[in-house]
């Protein structure tokens, strides 16, 4: 084989060492450099030189960095929209009931509303499970594409379609939920995978289409959203790589720089770059209506002062200790945030993921996965606050504001003082976009509890309260007096002024005549008194009620 082919095939490798077959298969889809630093890195500079990278390419930042082409360069007020867990929903749901009495599905009259909402809106954040059950192309299509088909500047005539048919003419910058992963299995999968090479067949001999297009694991999602590089022959990579990564992000962090220790380590940030050269930096060029893949499953952008991480929590929500566990990106997370801290004329730092770490969600708030993937973030938060020093640690939290999917629902949570670096945050969770809702759990507070060890106690434990819910809207009531709200979020950014962000849900609820969509009050994110939070805490100590969390 060519040495060429050699690099080309290292770098299309999965930037995780071992991870589960659906997410290997999209990993497989995006290339990155972090490859480089388990090879021979002159050897394969001077591969890379002779196919005609430039140093720019060799020097970028393109694995997990975008930058939006028409992102204001200064801290301008702007406005962007949140949704997430877009179910296209069945036939017994009232709120598709209401969408058919206007001739139209569920996510055609919700895509109406949000859009209604979104004329001012810079952006749109997606926090995952774009279809369901499985991401299949035919979903995609039919469950997200047909549906929100004014973000396209042209709707795929076919579940036939690979990446270079998606173009959105507004930007659209999802994170992949764990049904944007799924995957059929067992003897299903066999029976797909002769349905779809017969399918296949017959479209090509026949001009036939039966359906049956695959796209499972993963690989959909990829070729909906992601820069698919591993299709590209070796004489055009350096060329895309040329054209689409041409944006320059003098500041940002390049994945040449690794956090060297797990997940659970220090913050030992060490530069194993292949140049000493730090500027300029290259990435990936966002431009709505030309091109519009994202360079990874996880990433980093940057809009008007604020720097938005999106993260990919399939990955990371088990045991550090896990088999399949994504270390590489809660280290990279570590580094983004670090790097943002010492950014100058930073308005704000948002995250965005799909596993909520906090919610009172019936199904969700007390999964595994909810709760690993709170202590994770918590591990991060804490190395970053050791490597960090805040110059007004009561107004400047270590996040502004943290975006969820996974329960379905809309919820704004406040967490107290945890004892960690998660203390005094905001979480909304925005996962009410679909059609099928669920309930706030049935428990007589809006609490969330944790047994925690109390200092002095000898080693005991008591339930302590680490967060609090403030609104909940989703399904409500019982029988006849069932109710669903659907929701999505918009929040306003004003970087002059001291509430810099202000977060305004919309209820959406089915009428006789479809769905109707009203604007909420503004959620307050300003933290309780503290006050406030010991009464509520010695309140729970003198109930000693024990949830059995871990």
């Amino acid at each position: 084989m060519a040495l060429g082919a050699i690099a080309i095939t290292l770098m299309a490798m999965a930037p995780l060492a071992a991870v589960n077959s659906a997410i290997r298969r999209m990993a497989a889809r995006v290339i990155s450099p972090l490859i480089l630093r388990r090879l021979n890195l002159a050897l394969i500079a001077l591969t890379l030189t002779t196919m005609g990278f430039s140093k720019k390419i060799l020097n970028s930042s393109y694995a997990t960095e975008l930058a939006i082409a028409d992102a204001p360069s200064e801290a301008v007020p702007f406005s962007f929209m949140v949704m997430g867990d877009t179910d296209a929903g069945d036939a017994r749901n009232q709120s598709l009931k209401a969408a058919k009495s206007l001739g139209k599905n569920f996510s055609e009259s919700f895509a109406q509303q949000i859009m209604q909402q979104s004329e001012e809106s810079s952006f749109l954040l997606h926090t995952g499970d774009v279809v369901y059950p499985i991401g299949s192309y035919q979903n995609y299509l039919n469950g997200f594409l047909k549906p929100y088909r004014a973000l396209l500047s042209e709707l795929p005539a076919s579940a036939d379609y690979d990446s270079s048919a998606i173009v959105f003419n507004r930007a659209l910058l999802p994170v992949p939920g764990n049904h944007d992963y799924a995957d059929v299995s067992g003897l299903a999968r066999w029976r797909d995978g002769i349905l779809r090479a017969v399918c296949d067949r017959l479209r090509q001999s026949l001009n036939l289409d039966l359906g049956h297009y695959g796209g499972y694991g993963g690989e959909a999602y990829a070729q909906t959203f992601l820069d698919d590089l591993t299709d590209l022959p070796t004489d055009r990579l350096a060329a895309h790589l040329a054209m689409y990564y041409s944006a320059v992000t003098s500041d940002a962090v390049t994945n040449d720089s690794a956090v060297t220790n797990d997940a659970q380590g220090t913050n030992d940030i060490q530069d194993n770059s292949l140049s000493a050269q730090r500027s300029p930096n290259y990435c990936l060029n966002y431009r709505p209506g030309q091109f519009t893949r994202l360079p990874n499953r996880y990433y980093h952008f940057r809009y008007s002062g604020v720097d938005f991480f999106a993260l990919d929590s399939n990955t990371w929500k088990t045991s550090a200790e896990a088999a399949d566990f994504d270390s590489d990106q809660l280290n990279w997370l570590v580094q983004q945030l670090v790097a943002s801290w010492h950014r100058p004329n930073t308005v704000g730092r948002i995250i965005y993921l799909h596993h909520s770490p906090y919610t009172t969600e019936e199904s969700r708030w007390q999964q595994a996965e909810t709760l690993w993937v709170r202590r994770h973030l918590r591990r991060v938060l804490a190395r970053v606050a050791a490597a960090v020093n805040r110059p007004d640690p009561e107004n400047s939290p270590w996040v502004d504001l943290i975006f969820s999917g996974h329960a379905h629902c809309f919820e704004h949570l406040h967490t107290a003082d945890t004892g960690y670096a998660d203390a005094h945050l905001n979480w909304v969770v925005c996962g009410g976009s679909g059609a099928n809702l669920r309930r706030q759990r049935r428990v007589d507070s809006d609490d969330i509890l944790e047994n925690m060890e109390a200092s002095g106690s000898s080693g005991r434990r008591y339930p302590k309260v680490v967060a609090r819910s403030q609104c909940f809207i989703g399904r409500h009531g019982q029988g006849r007096k069932n109710q669903c709200f659907h929701s999505f979020i918009r929040v306003d950014v004003r970087p002059q002024q001291r509430q810099k962000f202000t977060v305004v849900p919309f209820a959406v609820t089915p009428s006789k005549t479809g769905l109707f969509t009203s604007a909420i009050a503004p959620l307050k994110t300003s933290n309780p008194c503290q006050a406030e939070l010991l009464s509520i805490q010695q309140t729970a100590m003198n109930r000693a009620i024990d949830r059995g969390i871990p």
